[in-house]
């Protein structure tokens, strides 16, 4: 009885450790928290994530802690690390607040190749003031969008800032600041996968040494 039980614990971390090489179904992503501001505000404001998507795109997905918002009208989403991006390079765009409402089909009016963000250095790629929303509302809990261009990637990216209001919803609140931080990588499937690997190595090592004290 004893034996096979051991074998079968044995089993059990074989197939564990091999499940741990499938492939993560997720894709590459990376976030940003931003925990940097120019209001001196503690703590963290909101995050930015930015997901592969399929071929040379991927998915922004800025949302905000609660008490700060997006800013809209006259806000500014910057970024740093990837190439080629253009005004058409963004699709998709929408806005939405926590407590409700949202809107899709908005439009960025302006892209700046080269603007430095108070405080936080030049980024590359600055769009800005969205327009679309409805009537009043000016700033968003959360934004999404998707970016498009050759040989686009997650992984490219290095920083990003955006322009933020210190009221969540749609009203922007009392004062407006600009928020960055360095990104929190993501493992990657193929990292995964390494790790994986290690992980069957070990398992079958303590199976064949179980296997032979018990025979």
């Amino acid at each position: 009885m004893r034996i096979a039980s051991l074998k079968i614990a044995a089993l059990v971390v074989f197939v564990a450790a091999a499940l741990a090489v499938v492939p993560v179904a997720s894709a590459n992503s990376i976030t940003f928290n931003l925990s940097s501001n120019n209001l001196g505000i503690s703590g963290s404001i909101g995050t930015v994530t930015i997901a592969d998507a399929g071929s040379n795109q991927v998915n922004v997905t800025i949302s905000m802690n609660a008490g700060f918002s997006v800013k809209l009208n006259g806000g500014d989403i910057a970024f740093n690390g990837p190439s080629g991006l253009t005004l058409s390079s963004v699709s998709n765009l929408t806005a939405s607040m926590t407590a409700g409402g949202s809107f899709s089909g908005l439009d960025f009016q302006h892209l700046k190749t080269s603007q430095n963000i108070s405080e936080f250095g030049t980024f590359a790629f600055d769009f800005t003031n969205c327009q679309g929303q409805g009537g009043g509302v000016v700033s968003a809990d959360k934004v999404t969008f998707t970016l498009t261009a050759s040989g686009l990637s997650a992984s490219q990216f290095t920083g990003v800032a955006l322009h933020f209001c210190t009221a969540s919803g749609s009203n922007c609140g009392p004062n407006t600041g600009f928020a960055s931080s360095s990104p929190e990588v993501v493992p990657e499937p193929g990292s995964l996968g390494l790790m994986g690997t290690g992980l069957v190595g070990i398992g079958s090592l303590i199976r064949r040494r179980i296997l032979s004290k018990t025979a």
